[in-house]
């Protein structure tokens, strides 16, 4: 699970991916990944612990949109860009853009509601028209972290060219 904390440590951004849907054969390569905003909360009793303001379960990311996201991370943490932005192009939409630095980083989240409220009167919204957005700062150090962290989770679900069957020449 990759955690992007802010600056005060009483908000984060959870990706974690799932599992592979698609090893790019048939489909484009895509993983299921679970998207939460998460804040800092005193519970009854004296408890402290970090509650979901807003998660989707079940999310669709394509390897293409991750790696290119990380790519452009990992220029904006070496200073050759000014921001590094993930836009996840599958229903629900989810956008992470990360820009600044040096050594603080504003942090955007936004995430499209179509798949996360319930359907009122048998009525959807239509895609785009409710979004959720959070603005946060995180240092370095987290940013560095995310990026860590997606890597070594983007690690586990390789996709293996050597092992896909060639299809039938058209």
């Amino acid at each position: 699970m990759a955690v992007l904390l802010n600056q005060t440590s009483n908000l984060r951004v959870r990706l974690e991916i799932l599992r592979r849907l698609s090893d790019g054969a048939r489909t484009p390569a895509s993983l299921e990944m679970r998207v939460s905003v998460d804040c800092y909360r005193h519970r009854p009793g004296g408890e402290h612990a970090f509650v979901p303001l807003l998660e989707v379960a079940r999310a669709t990311l394509l390897d293409m949109d991750l790696i290119g996201f990380l790519q452009s991370l990992e220029e904006l943490l070496d200073g050759r860009a000014s921001e590094a932005a993930l836009e996840a192009s599958v229903d629900p939409a989810i956008g992470i853009r990360l820009q600044g630095g040096p050594e603080a980083f504003l942090v955007e989240v936004g995430i499209d509601l179509l798949n996360v409220l319930e359907q009122v009167g048998g009525m959807a919204g239509d895609r785009g028209a409710d979004l959720a957005l959070y603005r946060f700062v995180a240092n370095k150090r987290a940013a560095l972290a995310f990026c860590a962290s997606l890597i070594d989770e983007f690690g586990e679900y390789p996709t293996d060219p050597s092992a896909v069957r060639p299809g039938e020449p058209a």
